[in-house]
């Protein structure tokens, strides 16, 4: 038997089977509130001089992408906000949906919030591999065109989904 932390038992396999009823069953913010969250970062992203971050080159050691603290949150922020959704991110980054986006701003400019998702979902996870993606994805404007349509799209009145 397990015992919760109100004190009660309870069978093991129960106890299972609840935390992956809330993992699977997870709740995903309204996509309004999705697009406004992304949509909060593009001042912070388009004020001159800010800073996402840079690389930290130590002689014998292994270089890594220091984020600044806005980057970082912006990241809390993708996660939290469910931006981040398991998908074969590795195979679509190759597609020409995916390069399609990431090579024409038109093409950009007229993205579904699905397709946002997966964008920011190929970035920050890529990133965890490939030290600096992100950061990289700053510096070329590609995020804050990423972060710049989020905008758009959650001005429109109409329904988005």
């Amino acid at each position: 038997m397990v015992v919760e932390s109100n004190g009660e038992e309870c069978d093991p396999l129960e106890a299972v089977a609840e935390v992956g009823k809330l993992f699977n069953d997870e709740v995903i913010p309204d996509l309004k509130d999705r697009l406004n969250a992304l949509a909060g970062f593009l001042p912070i992203f388009e004020s001159p001089g800010f800073e996402f971050g840079h690389m930290i080159v130590q002689p014998g050691r292994m270089s890594y992408y220091s984020f600044s603290d806005d980057a970082l949150r912006f990241i809390e922020v993708c996660h939290d906000m469910k931006w981040i959704q398991p998908f074969d991110w590795a195979k679509w980054k190759g597609s020409s949906e995916a390069s399609h986006l990431r090579d024409d701003p038109a093409a950009l400019e007229a993205a579904t919030p699905d397709q946002l998702q997966r964008l920011l979902t190929v970035l920050i996870r890529q990133d965890r591999f490939v030290e600096g993606t992100l950061g990289n994805a700053f510096e070329s404007g590609f995020l804050v065109r990423i972060v710049r349509r989020a905008t758009v799209l959650a001005d429109k009145s109409i329904n988005i989904e």
